[in-house]
């Protein structure tokens, strides 16, 4: 029996909240639209090179990191239209979430396909900005799932508007926004970046983490937390 029906018990519809990048699919899916977006343009990307020690350390640190990332966003798509942008984020979906690139976490797939098939509500909650994240899940098959995403304001020419992020504690807020009760019956994330939306949760779930995320994630939720490995097996990862 599977950790989402020994938790279920049978009764109403359940509210599960799922994490996008490490969880059901691997690394980071803006960063590859990013560097897709910048190889296409060789000015672009010498720009971005000689620019990294600037960009490098702000992208680090929290008060410097949302303007860091705009600026890349603004040079990597400065002339794209949002049709253009919106055709280059499938792209980029196509193959980072393709059944042929070794990428996908299958087990953490699964569980969603498990819980939409019981009839719960299943929510994306993901740092992603929004176009990329929905081709994403579309490229995954889970079309009955809701997406709440980081908000992503760009124009063809000008510098983007800040960016309103769904991660860490502002995932939580993004959820509440869009009308997701807290406390959710399940989460589901790779990183102890969630440790605030995994505490949400009345039963949260942790899938394939880095060691020192599992040590993190262990601390603040209890050694006892499910570990979901992504080739579907129950424990605590090997070899990470």
């Amino acid at each position: 029996m599977s950790g989402a029906a020994q938790a279920r018990g049978g009764g109403a519809p359940e509210v599960v909240v799922v994490d996008l990048d490490g969880t059901l699919v691997a690394g980071d899916a803006f960063g590859a639209l990013l560097r897709h977006l910048l190889a296409r343009h060789r000015l672009r990307l010498l720009a971005a090179v000689v620019a990294a020690p600037l960009w490098g350390p702000a992208l680090a640190l929290p008060p410097t990191r949302s303007l860091a990332e705009r600026a890349l966003v603004w040079l990597a798509g400065l002339g794209l239209d949002d049709r253009a942008f919106a055709a280059e984020a499938r792209r980029v979906a196509a193959v980072h979430a393709g059944a042929d690139g070794g990428r996908v976490a299958a087990a953490g797939v699964e569980r969603v396909r498990e819980h939409l098939r019981r009839g719960d509500r299943v929510v994306v909650a993901t740092g992603c900005a929004e176009p990329l994240a929905r081709e994403v899940c579309a490229v995954l098959g889970l079309d009955g799932v809701e997406l709440v995403a980081s908000t992503l304001v760009r124009h063809r020419w000008r510098f983007p508007a800040p960016v309103v992020h769904a991660r860490g504690p502002g995932k939580l807020r993004a959820l509440v926004a869009a009308g997701v009760p807290l406390p959710v019956d399940h989460a589901y994330s790779d990183s102890a970046r969630d440790v605030p939306l995994l505490r949400a949760a009345r039963t949260p779930h942790v899938v394939d983490p880095r060691g020192a995320d599992l040590r993190r994630l262990r601390r603040a939720l209890g050694d006892d937390v499910e570990v979901l490995r992504w080739a579907g097996a129950t424990g605590p990862p090997a070899g990470r």
